[in-house]
C-alpha cells in the first residue's frame, strides 16, 4: 500500500510575487520527501508568469521560474494537509472557501514562529508518532496548528503578513523575497527534522 504525498498549498493574492515564489523554494528544500507543493491565488491574474523580479531572484538561485498564475479552487484546498497564506487575509479566504481547512491553515509567517518557539520538541514527538515519513509530517503539522494557541504573539498582527510587493519599488520586492527566504528555510529545516531526514 502507498501512503499519499503529503500536499503543501500556498496562497497569495495575484499569485505572481510571493506564493510561487514561496512553492518553488519549499519544493527545491523538501526534494526527496515525498511532498507536493503547489500553489494559488484569491484573486489570481490567472495565465500570468511570475513578476519579473521575482522571476529573477528565482533564477539567480539556480531555480525554473516557470508559472502561470492560477486562482487557487475547494477541490485544491481540501486535498491540501497544509495551507500556508502570505498574509493573514489568504488564510482568510482559504477557510470562507473551504471552512474545514481551518484546521489545516496558517500564515508562513505564523508557522515559522511556531516552529521558532516549539520546533525541536514538535519534530522529535512527530519522529516517535508514525513509522513512515509521511506520516511523521502529517503528524508534524497537526503538532504546529494545534501549538499556535500556546506561542507568543507577534508585536502587531500585521507581522504575520508578507507584504504585497506588487506595483511597489525593488526595495519591497527585495524585503519580500528575504523574508520569504528566511520563512521557507526555517520550516524546510523543521520539517526535515520532523521527518526524520536532513
Amino acid at each position: 500500500m502507498t501512503t499519499a504525498p503529503v500536499t503543501v498549498v500556498v496562497l497569495c493574492t495575484g499569485n505572481i510575487c510571493r506564493s510561487p515564489l514561496a512553492e518553488v523554494l519549499l519544493r527545491d528544500r523538501l526534494a526527496g520527501l515525498p511532498v507536493v507543493v503547489s500553489s494559488g491565488g484569491t484573486r489570481a491574474v490567472v495565465g500570468e508568469p511570475m513578476a519579473p523580479t521575482i522571476a529573477a531572484s528565482v533564477s539567480a538561485r539556480g531555480l525554473d521560474p516557470a508559472h502561470d498564475a492560477a486562482q487557487v479552487t475547494g477541490e485544491q484546498l481540501a486535498g491540501a494537509d497544509l495551507v500556508l497564506g502570505l498574509a493573514r487575509e489568504h488564510r482568510r479566504a482559504a477557510i470562507e472557501l473551504r471552512p474545514r481547512v481551518v484546521r489545516r491553515a496558517m500564515t508562513l509567517l505564523e508557522l515559522v514562529r511556531v516552529v521558532e518557539q516549539h520546533g525541536a520538541a514538535l519534530a522529535s514527538e512527530a519522529r516517535g508518532a508514525a513509522p513512515d515519513v509521511e506520516g511523521r509530517l502529517r503528524e508534524a503539522v497537526r503538532l504546529a496548528v494545534a501549538e499556535r494557541g500556546s506561542t507568543l504573539p507577534p508585536a502587531s498582527p500585521e507581522l504575520d503578513d508578507v507584504p504585497d510587493p506588487w506595483g511597489r519599488d525593488e526595495r519591497a520586492y527585495a524585503a519580500a523575497v528575504t523574508q520569504i527566504v528566511h520563512a521557507v528555510d526555517v520550516v524546510a529545516h523543521w520539517l526535515r527534522e520532523s521527518a526524520g531526514t536532513r
